[in-house]
């Protein structure tokens, strides 16, 4: 068994928030739980959400939950960038060949509204971009559990999870920009979720903390039926910060490579 409790130790031991990295970060991700884990962590960071949209363009059949919540993450930051490059590139440059994105926006007064964001949190700078985008699921006996869209659907992954041990995948995506430096990573922890009674159901059901996660519960809740049995507690709330510290030093020596990590 393998167990990294990031949370219960603390998520700041993952980053150092005294090390200056040669980027500026950014959340693609509305997500209070995310956001959460990376201020605990220490991180300076901006937020720009994808837009929703983007997950319902994306043909997505077929794929495996490792192949899913990889596509998802990168779709989510290539979306981000997209809205980052008026800020980045001279607008006459030719299109990157590596990661297209399509329908770059032109400066506008948007574009000059989200300099003048992102100017308040990270100071004039030209230092790249480096976009943060996520996507989680649970996976119990081959069933793929995102978001449960309403009560009875929350009701049927959970009696599906019941007395079962299954896994939270998560997809990270790190872009930068310029340069279209990707990095992407798939974490795994697994959990063991004790039978529920039929009154801990009704009660979970009705408190509404179901709603908008994966496989319709949230560890972070502190739910006593749910054991952490491998991997780490900050990858089921949805933000791997032991995967994402190393590959944000994976990126700093890149973009910085005569600094000492």
């Amino acid at each position: 068994m393998s167990v990294d409790f990031d949370l219960a130790q603390g998520a700041s031991r993952f980053s150092d928030a005294s090390f200056s990295f040669p980027f500026r970060l950014v959340l693609g991700s509305r997500s209070p739980r995310r956001r959460g884990l990376l201020t605990d962590a220490g991180y300076r960071f901006a937020v720009l959400p994808a837009d929703d949209a983007v997950e319902e363009r994306e043909p997505l059949d077929g794929l495996s939950p490792s192949e899913l919540v990889d596509r998802l993450a990168f779709v989510k930051a290539r979306d981000v960038v997209r809205r980052l490059r008026p800020l980045v590139e001279p607008q006459n440059l030719p299109q990157r060949p590596n990661f297209p994105v399509p329908n770059a926006p032109n400066d506008s007064n948007e574009t000059s509204a989200l300099r003048q964001e992102l100017d308040a949190i990270f100071g004039a700078s030209n230092a790249p971009f480096v976009v943060l985008s996520c996507d989680s699921v649970a996976v119990c006996d081959g069933e793929i559990l995102g978001k449960p869209v309403d009560r009875a659907d929350a009701e049927r992954m959970l009696r599906l999870l019941s007395g079962a041990e299954h896994e939270v995948r998560t997809g990270l995506c790190l872009w930068a920009t310029p340069g279209d430096r990707v990095l992407r990573r798939v974490e795994i922890s697994r959990l063991w979720m004790e039978p529920l009674s039929e009154e801990r159901l009704a009660a979970y059901l009705e408190s509404g903390l179901w709603e908008g996660k994966a496989g319709a519960f949230g560890y972070q809740d502190g739910n006593d039926w749910l054991r952490l049995t491998y991997g780490s507690e900050s990858n089921i709330v949805g933000l791997p910060l032991a995967a994402l510290a190393d590959s944000l030093r994976t990126l700093a020596a890149e973009l910085a490579p005569s600094r000492s990590l």
